[in-house]
């Protein structure tokens, strides 16, 4: 068979430990297997696919897998693939061992209760922890807001909001300059130069609430 035409056809299954059940392989329509002083590297082409235990990310130019420290590099149209959370980004690096996720530019994420989209989303997965970079937009149920940096622990279902914080609940408008946001009890807690807007149906019945009790104590 054509050297060529091997390598287009080739799949890379990696090196799994005994008794581990998740399959790991990268896949591309060209494959270069080179040996360096300091190790193996695998540079795959065009439609590249990597599944690494319950990871899965796929790009449309080009990987980069550095077999011998567990580092990685995915570039354009990458998209990202690990439990319930799916990602998208212009570019991705990282590492596998560390099991630490870079999505950058453009960056995409979508959990089982929000989404988040950045200028930079970092995703470590060991700690169930995303951090969140420049231009930061969140929403969730009825929520949006906006700040330049987030902190989501998502095993704990909180969020820490800091710098420019602005955003929408139920109606309601406010600005701080950092905000904390629990989703297991809805509760949200604005700091320092924080301010409330709230709708004109509800500050309408409010007036018309406090002029009925100002009629009822004049008689």
């Amino acid at each position: 068979m054509n050297k060529k035409i091997f390598l287009i056809l080739l799949i890379i299954f990696l090196i799994v430990p005994a008794g581990a059940d998740a399959a790991r392989e990268l896949n591309g329509d060209q494959l270069d297997l080179q040996q360096t002083e300091a190790g193996q590297v695998i540079i795959a082409k065009n439609n590249v696919e990597l599944i690494y235990d319950e990871l899965r990310i796929t790009a449309e130019d080009e990987a980069i897998y550095r077999r011998y420290n567990g580092e990685i590099e995915f570039r354009n149209n990458v998209e990202f693939f690990y439990r319930q959370y799916e990602g998208q980004s212009v570019e991705l690096t990282g590492n596998l061992e560390q099991e630490i996720i870079h999505l950058i530019g453009e960056a995409q994420i979508t959990g089982p209760t929000s989404y988040i989209e950045a200028d930079k989303i970092d995703f470590y997965q060991a700690e169930n922890r995303i951090e969140v970079q420049g231009n930061v937009y969140l929403e969730y149920q009825d929520f949006w807001a906006e700040a330049d940096q987030l902190t989501y622990y998502t095993e704990r279902k909180f969020m820490h909001l800091e710098g420019n914080v602005k955003g929408e609940r139920n109606g309601e408008s406010f600005t701080a300059d950092a905000a904390d946001i629990n989703q297991k009890t809805e509760e949200v807690k604005l700091q320092g130069q924080a301010r409330v807007t709230l709708p004109r149906a509800e500050e309408s019945e409010s007036s018309t609430d406090e002029n009925s009790e100002a009629a009822e104590n004049d008689n």
